[in-house]
């Protein structure tokens, strides 16, 4: 019987959960991860920041994180990052494919790594810990879902990614605006909340924000409309 589980990982051999620890406001999403010869593996991911200096300093980091490699920015715009690197792989990353098969992508904020992954090994929420845990990596936390938890708790990453995107394109305020505004019961039937009494709360001048709500909804409606699915 095939399952799909939910992990959360700390681990003490991989760049990501360092660099997510010393800088507890970055966010890293690994999209893919290939093999390489002589133990490497080869990540793509994406880092964000909600401060543009943190994202720099990421990017020091990851460059002196012993035995990294092959470092290629693909894509840079004020707190937003792609890029490609190498680095040994990780003992985590060696067990879970003993035993299954993880899922992009990978979210590592905090120093924790979290994971969806795919195994046929039967009792793996008695065994998952100790075949994963060893000297290197400490599992917090292993759980198996069902369908409807997979679909929800998967989907919600690609929110978090969408997040980032309106966030690069509103200087970093398009999500709390939204969050805000949700809050505040200003898309309630009947409103809860007036447009004065939203950019007060926020602390944005009214015109400032009916611009900018206005423009993060066409950007949601566009994204709509161009989707393919």
């Amino acid at each position: 019987m095939v399952n799909v589980y939910n992990i959360t990982i700390g681990q003490d051999d991989c760049p990501h959960t360092l660099i997510t620890e010393r800088i507890p406001d970055l966010i890293i999403f690994v999209m893919n991860t290939n093999d390489e010869a002589n133990g490497y593996q080869k990540t793509f991911s994406i880092f964000i920041s909600k401060d543009e200096n943190d994202l720099k300093e990421a990017l020091n980091q990851l460059k002196e994180y012993p035995d990294i490699k092959d470092i290629n920015i693909l894509g840079k715009k004020e707190n937003l990052m792609s890029l490609t690197y190498s680095f040994p792989r990780t003992s985590a990353y060696k067990n879970v494919k003993k035993i299954g098969f993880r899922l992009h992508p990978v979210v590592i904020k905090g120093g924790l790594e979290r994971w969806f992954f795919v195994s046929e090994t039967p009792d793996l929420l008695n065994e998952g810990k100790q075949r994963l845990n060893d000297h290197l990596t400490r599992v917090m936390s292993l759980r198996r879902l069902t369908t409807n938890e997979f679909i929800n708790s998967y989907s919600k990453l690609f929110n978090g990614i969408w997040k980032m995107r309106i966030d690069s394109q509103t200087g970093g305020t398009g999500s709390e605006i939204i969050s805000e505004a949700l809050k505040a019961g200003y898309y309630d039937w009947p409103r809860q909340s007036s447009l004065t009494e939203l950019s007060k709360s926020i602390n944005v001048p009214r015109t400032t924000l009916t611009y900018k709500i206005r423009k993060l909804e066409k950007k949601i409606f566009t994204d709509i409309e161009d989707s393919e699915l």
